[in-house]
This record gives C-alpha cells, sequence and structure tokens, in this order.
C-alpha cells in the first residue's frame, strides 16, 4: 500500500513538471503569435503609409516637447466626451 502512495505522488509530481514545461513552450509560443500579428503587422502598416507615432524631428525645435492646445472650451464641448 505505502509503495502505490509513493508510485501515485511521484506520477503526479511527473506530469505536474511536464505541464509546466508544455506551458513554458506553449505560451512562449502563442506570445510570439501575438507580437507577430499585433506589432509587427501594425509597424509595417505604419510604415506603409507614412505614419510616425513619435515626434522624433527635432530640425527646428530644441527639445521633444510639444505644446498643449489649452484654450477654454466652451460648455457643451464638455458634454459627450468619448
Amino acid at each position: 500500500m505505502k509503495g502505490l502512495e509513493q508510485f501515485f505522488k511521484g506520477f503526479k509530481k511527473g506530469f505536474e513538471e511536464f505541464g509546466y514545461s508544455i506551458m513554458i513552450v506553449i505560451n512562449s509560443f502563442f506570445l510570439s503569435v501575438v507580437y507577430l500579428i499585433g506589432v509587427e503587422i501594425t509597424s509595417l502598416t505604419g510604415k506603409l503609409i507614412g505614419k510616425r507615432f513619435l515626434e522624433t524631428d527635432l530640425s527646428e525645435k530644441n527639445t521633444y516637447w510639444s505644446d498643449l492646445n489649452l484654450k477654454r472650451k466652451s460648455i457643451e464641448e464638455y458634454y459627450r466626451q468619448f
């Protein structure tokens, strides 16, 4: 009886380690797929269209900071903001 209990404990531990190893492989694969679909396709599409996601051109300015348009809005513009 003791040997059977020990066998099942070892069996359970082996399956847990196997499951953990499979989890590492599958998660790495899915994260790579999500990166390729989400980030790479977005980047390639932006480059083809000519979209610049970050303003990194310093030819006319001395800083990367951009000016905010902080004009006072009317009350109607604050309704339904989204």
